[in-house]
């Protein structure tokens, strides 16, 4: 019915959406406890592990 590749592309996009949503709620519940540094390098951490999760993505999608 779909491709493989239009159904690596959702996934990817659902993986990357869900990523966002789980950063912006670490940012709201962080911020809520009044850690600003906590929050600033919790919101790195997430923000620099992106790059791997996508190319993981793209290796797979090359594979398959």
């Amino acid at each position: 019915m779909y491709s493989s590749s239009l159904v690596w592309l959702l996934a990817g996009v659902v993986v990357i959406l869900a990523f966002f949503v789980l950063v912006g709620y670490l940012a709201r519940v962080l911020r809520a406890a009044q850690r600003l540094p906590g929050v600033i390098s919790a919101l790195g951490v997430f923000v620099g592990v992106l790059p791997a999760i996508l190319y993981a993505l793209y290796r797979v999608v090359g594979v398959a």
